[in-house]
């Protein structure tokens, strides 16, 4: 008998959940705050954030810090989901986002920030 359910294949990338203070910024001018990571692969990651939806056409580039050092700078972006966690007074958000043609300098500073920023792979899902 052949299964009518559908199977989603596993990601091409493994994702990593990030450590305290790995943060990406999201540069929409002087008044950009970094976001605290949620998880990250070489292919995307996502971040929480407070606040209203942040419009796709403002996400463009990112760039990856631990505290303030700056470890990946001016990642093109393309914004996936954007999804809300809690309804509070203040909307906590989750926003996901995939990396598109980074340079080979970047893809190395990538598996850097990966390999110290991380803590143990997601299950795959």
């Amino acid at each position: 008998m052949e299964s009518r359910i559908m199977y989603q294949p596993a990601r091409e990338h493994q994702r990593f959940k990030a450590v305290h203070r790995a943060l990406v910024l999201v540069d929409k001018g002087p008044d950009s705050l970094p976001y605290h990571i949620m998880d990250i692969s070489e292919s995307g990651l996502s971040f929480r954030y407070l606040g209203q939806k942040l419009k796709r056409s403002e996400v463009k580039e990112i760039s990856l810090y631990h505290d303030f050092e700056l470890i990946v700078d001016k990642i093109p972006v393309q914004t996936v989901s954007d999804q809300r966690l809690q309804d509070n007074l203040v909307p906590i958000r989750r926003s996901s986002v995939q990396f598109k043609d980074l340079s080979n300098e970047q893809r190395s500073q990538l598996e850097q920030f990966i390999r110290n920023y991380t803590e143990a792979p997601l299950p795959v899902n």
